[in-house]
């Protein structure tokens, strides 16, 4: 537990240095040109790809599980000069739901099981919608998805599913298994760049298998406000 916690604490003090730095570099103006404001949304973004760097280096060489799990889904704030980046870590555990485009219900008999725990039984218009989609790859077709079959269904619980679906290539297979039991590959990392009244949200699908940082992306999606 001890050695754990030294872990993440020397994880998110790199990552401070290292953004540290970065700020430095562009202040400099070797990265951004300035204008009317001195927190451009080019700035943020590198603020935010710095962090996914360091998060899925440490979760790709972390081999003892048991070391992440006190520090998932808890906001880690980073405050510097003038701005204040807010970072979430979350296992993924999403039952896919691509695998209603199978044939067979065997092929998403999980899936199916879990829906109806949830008080969703009408599962032939779930898959009447989905094929409208033919392929679900972001979080906005999801979304689509849920609101059309609330309509269809007049069915409410699909939001109260909705955390525990995703569309990326992940066969869940049981939903009552206990976090210990459970060996998760992916994970959700929320970043939040705040600087006066500019923000950016970004949300990543790592992957801890892969000892490549580019394929160690599986999804992401960006906001600014």
């Amino acid at each position: 537990m001890k050695r754990g916690a030294i872990l993440l604490m020397t994880l998110f003090f790199i990552m401070s240095i290292s953004i540290l730095i970065l700020k430095n570099l562009s202040d400099t103006n070797s990265y951004v040109i300035e204008q009317n404001s001195k927190f451009s949304k080019i700035q943020m973004l590198y603020y935010v790809n710095n962090v996914k760097n360091e998060i899925l280096k440490a979760i790709q060489n972390i081999e003892n599980k048991d070391q992440l799990y006190q520090y998932l889904d808890i906001d880690f704030p980073i405050i510097l000069k003038d701005s204040k980046i807010i970072i979430r870590l979350s296992q993924y555990d999403k039952y896919n739901i691509n695998l209603l485009k199978k044939e067979k219900e065997d092929d998403y008999f999980e899936f199916s099981e879990y829906l109806k725990s949830m008080g969703i039984y009408d599962i032939y218009t779930l898959k009447s919608i989905y094929s409208d989609f033919n392929n679900v790859e972001n979080n906005k077709q999801l979304k689509n998805i849920f609101t059309r079959f609330n309509k269809e269904s007049y069915n409410n619980d699909i939001f109260k599913a909705k955390d525990y679906i995703g569309f990326i290539d992940y066969d869940k297979k049981e939903f009552n298994l206990s976090q210990e039991e459970k060996d998760i590959r992916f994970y959700e990392l929320y970043v939040t760049v705040e600087y006066l009244e500019q923000f950016i949200r970004a949300y990543y699908i790592l992957d801890k298998s892969s000892k490549e940082q580019e394929q160690g992306v599986k999804y992401f999606e960006y906001s600014f406000k």
